[in-house]
């Protein structure tokens, strides 16, 4: 196990910057997700600790002491790819073993390491198959293994579940986080899907263009979100946004007239532009004492059995609401329907100022 540190971690490809002076401190034994939109930078952060990449500037720490002229293999850290990297004519326990037998380990030492991974893995009944015989999350588990037996600092998880198909995603979670819980090891895993993140994390940090908007717990993400960017991106529908502004009495007004008041500490200056944000699961079809009327037209309604979303749009004609209500609803295309925010639930975002919350 170890603690990783970033100090202002840069990366330029030719006269492009992709990561811009990013600060990070991963402690030892946690789990920490890396997320974001394609294209933020979240696997070239994850190759530049592996050694795969070159920083550009800053320096990248591991127990304290600088790795930045280290070479990758010599790191002590172990990387799970997305596409597995199985060498095909080899066997399950020929491809956990191939990098021990490289660095000259005894076999009897080699055996025990990998049929103990094996065992940890549940692919005891496998070690003779080759990739081909194996599914998906077998296979996952084989480049996971692979890397356990090298007895890493940390582990790198670069998207190792894309490929899988939704059910088998799901169980490969339960597996992964089980596997932190029994090996308690430091891991570091980057995922464009943030339920994975917060099923997942115990730090999630979630980054945008090649700097991190955020780092903390799922939960404080999800109730405290540091921007407009990371409430919209936590959380499963996305967040809805209102377009808003601050009245003369200091109430949150929206666009169609109906207005909200929320505690002292959110509010703004009187005539500031803002949007306020509510979760889908937040809303509610009850009306409540100082909640926030939305009056909609039901655009759409997906039937999801234990629960269903209504999609609506407000009077001024532009505003998409999404709706989480539990059981079923009987709803249909057009039907008009108020649903209630209550301003404990409401969040207030400062448009002028790079979309800082003042939460």
């Amino acid at each position: 196990m170890a603690s990783l540190a970033l100090k202002n971690v840069v990366k330029d490809f030719g006269k492009t910057r992709v990561i811009h002076g990013v600060d990070l401190q991963v402690d030892d034994g946690e789990f920490v997700v890396f997320v974001g939109p394609s294209g933020c930078g979240k696997s070239t952060l994850l190759r530049l600790i592996c050694g795969l990449e070159q920083a550009s500037g800053g320096d990248i720490c591991l127990d304290g002491e600088r790795v930045n002229d280290i070479r990758a293999a010599d790191r002590g850290l172990a990387m799970v790819f997305q596409s597995y990297a199985l060498y095909p004519h080899m066997t399950v326990y020929q491809n956990m073993a191939f990098g021990l037998e490289n660095i000259g380990l005894p076999k009897d030492a080699i055996r025990a390491k990998v049929e103990n991974a094996a065992r940890l893995l549940r692919l005891d009944d496998f070690l003779a198959r080759k990739p081909t015989q194996l599914s998906g999350g077998q296979r996952q588990r084989v480049a996971i293994g692979r890397a356990i037996v090298r007895e890493p600092k940390i582990f790198l998880f670069d998207e190792p579940l894309s490929n899988l198909d939704a059910e088998l995603r799901v169980s490969m979670r339960s597996e992964i986080t089980g596997l932190h819980r029994r090996l308690g090891s430091t891991m570091i895993y980057v995922t464009h899907d943030q339920v994975e993140a917060m099923t997942m994390a115990d730090k999630i940090v979630v980054l945008r263009l090649g700097r991190i908007e955020q780092i903390g717990s799922p939960l404080e993400l999800y109730n405290r979100p540091g921007n407009r960017f990371v409430a919209g991106f936590i959380g499963s529908p996305q967040m809805n946004f209102l377009p808003a502004a601050i009245g003369a009495d200091g109430r949150v007004a929206t666009a169609y007239g109906a207005a909200v008041e929320l505690p002292a500490e959110r509010r703004l200056a009187a005539g500031e532009a803002c949007t306020l944000g509510v979760r889908p699961e937040h809303l509610s079809l009850a009306e409540t004492p100082g909640a926030l009327p939305l009056p909609l037209t039901i655009a759409g309604v997906e039937q999801l059995g234990g629960h269903c979303l209504l999609y609506g749009v407000l009077p001024d004609g532009a505003t998409r609401i999404t709706v989480h209500c539990a059981g079923q609803r009987s709803m249909r295309i057009g039907d008009a329907v108020t649903v209630y925010a209550p301003p404990a639930s409401c969040h207030l975002f400062d448009k002028s100022q790079e979309e800082r919350t003042v939460r």
